[in-house]
């Protein structure tokens, strides 16, 4: 069946490319790397501009409490790592993790978790969400740290009079969700408030296995544990000074409990959200500044796993739990220019993150171990420059930044840390160094478009990588040189009339790229290159009908190696993965079937732990219908109820003990949802 798709989406490319030929004129919009996908647009999420958007409200069409599922789904170049029914990884052409930086209103979110149960997306509620942006390569130099790209969820606003939803959902395997906001003011004061819970019980696969048959390790009580119960609130405020300034005044808060870790030694008990922000925005100063911005923000994050449902609370006689937090606080100051001879975004940006934790018996209170994160610290600050420009057919652009990054460890026994079963005493760090882009668009005639551009990342260890203490013989490595990424971007787009197409493709050569190691147990610095590209379209066939496409491949290999280690794949890659989907939509009613298939992966690093997993296909549907203002969706994913698992073999539980290769977690098996939402 995977052979019969990649055969009909060629077929599908080379009819869409001769009706490119046959159909009007069109303009199109294109911005090298970026993907936004709305809250508000479309149907064809993970759009880049140029392509069509979503004219549902596509994030209330899925099941999902978490973001990765809806990229992974959306977007062809995303891929997902699967940890449990919430709290998962998602992936960009083959960077994932810490070599993506993820944004909420563009401050920084970081997880506690040393194991990264609590990715980035497990912070966010989704009923709070206008859009996501997404960017691709190092082509942002606005957003410190952004390796192979970013990711920014950009929060709904307060508006003027009184507006509201309300959303209910339920599913399989008790998944239920329900939530509200309401916003209003007059022209001085808006206001926003909303809540969400949602929980679920343990999801089955294709063959009907619970979600905890996935690690050998759960109790009997384990076993009939839910997988996660969620509430999220949120509330803003904005105040118009005046008719040029703004202040904008935002808080979230989180609270999850009894989440399910499978792939890891616990699940968490407890996980506290809150992120804080204030912007202040100046708009029209004068010849110096079209659009002037101040903000600041406070995130803060406890995360408590233990291991009250495992078997090992029961061998051990005692319940093992770590306490974990970090507080990451920062600003920026920006401002945008435009000149005669330029569009030009400048500014400063700052911030600080503190990550402390420490592992105790949970039912005497006594400390098992006081330095698992040793009160770390990091500190880092850039200076951006960037310029836009169009002269006749082309429209060029460039950015350049410097940082200063430094971390360090405190409360240390002996003042040393141990790493590699050896003591070191380099517990500080500092690294300063430049990056910066080029890029270039050729307006071919008003339809069509040749883009490229050039550009340099950097991203940092982080402060589990240079000084995670663990008890199970898995040391950070303080010695951690940052990673760059040289990056070229390749392509072309084209939209007429009814058709638009759109071919990529990317070449990242990664110096001193951060790798885990196997034997023995830390992260390394080798030199590695990434590859691929992706293809999409999507034509219009009349009768409110379109017909998408897309195919995207990347693949990653090593030119140094780690200890211990010879295979010449590089880790985290996802195989070939193909999309195809017929959507049905006008003003009232739509309708989305698609076809998702992935390729075998079998280049992966067996050396490091990876394992081979067979490729695997799947059909999707959804549909909703909106009267004045309800709306009602249904979907069923999975509808032939099959198993399988996406590529998500690419971490170790570093906290909890396990090795290389863990525990793989299938898809859910069949999985029907409804929702209804009143708008007002």
């Amino acid at each position: 069946m995977r052979k019969l798709l990649v055969v009909f989406l060629m077929l599908t490319f080379l009819i869409h490319g001769v009706l490119l030929y046959a159909q009007d004129i069109g303009k199109t919009v294109f911005k090298l790397g970026e993907v936004v996908v709305s809250a508000k647009e479309g149907k064809e999420a993970g759009k880049l501009e140029g392509k069509s958007k979503i004219k549902s409200e596509v994030l209330k069409t899925h099941k999902i409490v978490d973001l990765a599922e809806i990229l992974s789904d959306e977007m062809i170049t995303a891929s997902m790592i699967r940890k449990s029914g919430y709290g998962n990884e998602v992936g960009l052409r083959g960077f994932s993790q810490s070599n993506l930086r993820f944004f909420v209103d563009d401050t920084i979110v970081e997880g506690a978790c040393g194991s990264r149960k609590d990715p980035s997306f497990s912070h966010i509620g989704l009923l709070g969400v206008d859009r996501i942006e997404v960017t691709e390569g190092p082509f942002d130099v606005t957003k410190a740290g952004a390796l192979g790209g970013s990711v920014n969820v950009v929060t709904k606003k307060p508006q003027e009079g009184f507006h509201g939803e309300l959303l209910e959902k339920i599913g399989s395997h008790g998944y239920w969700s329900n939530g509200a906001y309401f916003t209003g003011g007059n022209k001085l004061i808006q206001a926003l408030l909303g809540y969400n819970y949602s929980q679920a019980d343990q999801y089955k696969d294709g063959d009907g296995n619970s979600l905890n048959s996935f690690n050998h390790g759960y109790s009997e009580e384990g076993k009939g544990m839910k997988e996660f119960k969620k509430h999220d609130a949120w509330g803003k405020l904005q105040f118009r000074i005046t008719d040029d300034q703004t202040l904008i005044l935002s808080h979230t808060y989180g609270y999850a409990h009894d989440v399910m870790a499978p792939r890891a030694g616990m699940d968490i008990e407890t996980e506290r959200t809150n992120l804080s922000s204030a912007e202040y925005i100046f708009n029209d100063l004068g010849d110096y500044s079209d659009k002037l911005t101040v903000s600041f923000y406070h995130n803060k994050i406890e995360h408590n796993p233990y291991n009250k449902y495992r078997d090992a609370s029961i061998t051990d006689g005692y319940v093992k739990a770590n306490d974990v937090e970090t507080i990451t606080i920062g600003g920026k100051i920006e401002n945008e220019q435009s000149t005669d001879f330029a569009d030009f975004t400048y500014g400063f940006d700052i911030y600080r993150r503190k990550w402390n934790g420490y592992m105790f018996n949970k039912d005497t209170g006594k400390t098992i171990k006081s330095d698992f994160f040793p009160d770390t610290s990091a500190l880092g600050s850039g200076l951006y420059l960037k310029a836009d420009k169009d002269i006749d057919k082309w429209s060029l652009g460039a950015g350049i930044r410097g940082d200063y990054f430094e971390t360090k460890a405190n409360d240390l026994k002996n003042g040393s840390l141990r790493y590699s079963q050896k003591l070191t005493d380099t517990n500080g760090n500092t690294n300063i160094f430049p990056s910066g882009y080029a890029t270039a668009k050729y307006h071919i005639n008003e339809q069509s478009d040749i883009f490229g551009g050039i550009g340099r990342s950097v991203r940092t260890p982080t402060l589990a990588e240079r000084y995670l203490q663990a008890s199970n013989g898995f040391y950070g490595n303080p010695d951690l040189k940052e990673t760059k990424n040289t990056e070229a971007d390749l392509g072309y787009q084209t939209n007429i009339g009814r058709v638009n197409f759109r071919i990529k493709g990317f070449y990242s050569w990664l110096e001193d790229y951060i790798y885990q190691q196997a034997k023995p147990k830390t992260w390394t610095n080798i030199n590695a290159h990434i590859y691929g590209g992706d293809v999409s379209t999507l034509t219009d066939i009349g009768n409110d009908f379109s017909i998408g496409a897309a195919v995207a491949y990347q693949q990653g290999r090593k030119d140094s190696y780690p200890d211990n280690n010879s295979d010449k794949d590089l880790a985290q890659i996802p195989p070939l993965k193909t999309k195809l989907s017929i959507n049905y939509d006008n003003s009232k009613f739509f309708g989305i079937l698609e076809w998702i298939c992935s390729g075998n992966a079998k280049d992966v690093d067996a050396d490091a732990g990876e394992q081979k997993m067979k490729g695997w296909d799947v059909f999707n549907f959804r549909t909703g219908y909106k009267y004045k203002q309800v709306t009602f969706n249904i979907g069923v994913d999975n509808i032939f109820d099959k198993k399988y698992a996406v590529a998500n073999s690419y971490e170790w539980d570093v906290v909890g003990g396990s090795s290389a290769a863990p525990n793989i977690v299938s898809e859910p098996g069949r999985f029907i949802y409804t929702s209804l939402c009143y708008a007002f």
